[in-house]
């Protein structure tokens, strides 16, 4: 999508936003850092900031990037340290939401392929994997430690009613696959912040672009078969290590089921309310929800429901 002047187009505050934040580093830099801070407290705004930042990439490149994000990065921290006495917390939180987001709009960038950005999304999930095992010999261990420091089981059993040696039995059930939700919140966070940012840069400069672009997004047989493949391998092993590979490709493939829905509501000529009910319903029953899209996604690279669905409306 290339830069130039900016056409209105699509919903208005969205437009006024995103064109405020292409106004100049300046403006694009105040916004992210707000957003970062206003993150520590309401997380949903730090993947705003890193929407802000996948945008500036998406329209400027990395000399953009580097006015934007590096002033931000200062003054957040000096401002958390100002406030808490320590800057890392605003730091850690720049580099997990920040990061992801940069990965994927770069790669988005450099190659103008959303399969491609997605794959790029998918080896850095692996990587994450990759050096909390070489981190940790004991992944569930760490894990069950950290979930311990963060939700002590004295003081929220206090809170819910509930025996600590309850939520110690929780800890100890779930530690074993947070390395792969780690993993995979990462990932989605990173794709779904340069899917926000590329929608705002098609409103901006090219109406109607990331419509055509999101619809079209196939991620190919090889991709499904080798999710399909890990999938199977952690299910019946019963391996965190290899469930944490495989949740990686299977959240990528998440994203290709939207697609697929979008797709195919646009092709049928549906109503947004289909879409709408998805979104609702997605909050309530998202584990649910998540792997009826991923199983969507893996299907339609053999099956082709776009297409079909598009012969059926003719």
């Amino acid at each position: 999508m290339p830069v130039g002047e900016a056409r209105p187009h699509g919903l208005p505050v969205m437009n006024g936003f995103a064109a405020w934040i292409m106004r100049g580093p300046m403006y694009a830099s105040a916004l992210a850092t707000v957003a970062l801070l206003l993150g520590a407290a309401l997380p949903p705004f730090a993947w705003l900031s890193a929407a802000i930042l996948a945008l500036v990439i998406l329209a400027t490149g990395s000399g953009g990037l580097a006015r934007v994000a590096l002033p931000g990065v200062v003054v957040a921290t000096v401002a958390a340290w100002l406030v808490t006495g320590s800057p890392w917390l605003v730091f850690a939180l720049a580099l997990v939401s920040w990061g992801p987001a940069l990965v994927v709009a770069g790669t988005l960038r450099a190659t103008v392929r959303l399969d491609l950005a997605l794959f790029a999304a998918a080896l850095m999930g692996w990587i994450v994997v990759l050096g909390i095992q070489l981190a940790a010999a004991d992944m569930a261990a760490l894990w069950q430690d950290v979930l311990a420091r963060m939700m002590p089981p004295e003081a929220l059993g206090r809170e819910l009613d509930v025996e600590p040696a309850a939520l110690e039995q929780v800890y100890a059930r779930v530690a074993p696959l947070m390395t792969g939700l780690v993993a995979a919140s990462l990932v989605l966070s990173g794709i779904t912040a340069t899917l926000l940012a590329r929608w705002w840069q098609a409103t901006l400069y090219n109406p109607g672009g990331f419509r055509a672009e999101f619809h079209g997004l196939r991620l190919g047989q090889t991709a499904a078969l080798v999710t399909v493949g890990l999938m199977a391998a952690a299910a019946f092993t019963e391996s965190a290590l290899l469930f944490a590979v495989a949740v990686v490709p299977a959240t990528v493939f998440l994203i290709q089921g939207l697609a697929v829905v979008h797709g195919v509501v646009a092709v049928r000529g549906l109503q947004v309310g289909w879409l709408v009910g998805l979104y609702v319903l997605g909050v309530v029953l998202f584990l649910q929800v998540a792997m009826i899209l991923v199983v969507v996604g893996m299907a339609d690279a053999w099956v082709d429901l776009r297409g079909r669905a598009a012969g059926r409306s003719e």
